[in-house]
């Protein structure tokens, strides 16, 4: 009976029917080779060798997150871990408004989510930093390792900047101008390897921008997000008066 089913399932397989004969050939040899092959370890990204490398098409349109001061934000990279809203610490900077529902909100002082609960996009809020700006005048959106960021936005590259985080870290900052509103800035840090230069156009959930950094301390996000898992902060600021 075996070799008569093994015989079907090579013919299958022959004709572009491999899922089927697999089925049929696993149905004929009883239950403990479903069990073996559901048993077998499932290889990880992460444990590849230059997983953070591997190349990757475009995901397509990403989903609105978020919106501030006319500007619509997509998510920087295709199921993102956690979105993450804090105080911003820089001046000139834009309310954003979250879209979907607030599962976590640490901040209701400042902050009253629309929507609660469960829901197909949840973003949290984080704990006061004693901070001016308001809870979602910045986002922290943690991702994998191996995810490439992508712009949030479609527009032109105005600054990439390499500095030292709080004077001691190295980071890289990019502000993109996004197209039809020159009176805003988005502005994505906490890269590395950045894939962009200034005046270069960028296209929404296509442009790579570069991959998130992890630090070796612990961030805010952490405390909410186990894993010490990598993030890029975003935020919406109104240009300075001179750009240069």
């Amino acid at each position: 009976m075996r070799r008569a089913v093994s015989l079907v399932a090579a013919l299958l397989v022959s004709t572009g029917s491999g899922v089927v004969a697999a089925r049929a050939y696993l149905w004929a040899v009883g239950g403990e080779a479903v069990t073996a092959a559901a048993e077998l370890p499932v290889p990880s990204r992460a444990d590849a060798p230059g997983s953070e490398e591997v190349p990757s098409e475009s995901p397509g349109p990403l989903r609105v997150f978020a919106i501030a001061g006319g500007v619509r934000l997509r998510l920087p990279a295709a199921g993102p871990l956690a979105l993450a809203y804090h105080e911003a610490s820089m001046p000139r900077r834009v309310t954003l408004r979250p879209l979907g529902s607030c599962v976590k909100c640490r901040n209701r002082w400042k902050f009253r989510p629309q929507r609660v609960g469960p829901s197909d996009l949840e973003y949290m809020v984080m704990d006061t930093r004693g901070r001016a700006g308001a809870a979602t005048s910045a986002v922290d959106v943690v991702v994998r390792r191996w995810d490439r960021v992508r712009s949030p936005v479609t527009g032109r590259v105005w600054r990439v900047r390499h500095y030292a985080l709080y004077d001691r870290y190295p980071d890289v900052r990019v502000a993109i101008v996004p197209r039809g509103r020159p009176d805003r800035l988005v502005v994505i840090i906490h890269l590395r390897d950045p894939r962009v230069r200034p005046g270069e156009r960028v296209v929404a959930s296509e442009t790579v921008l570069g991959w998130a950094r992890r630090f070796p301390f612990e961030s805010q996000v952490d405390r909410y997000v186990r894993g010490r898992f990598p993030h890029v902060h975003i935020e919406v600021k109104r240009p300075p008066a001179r750009r240069s």
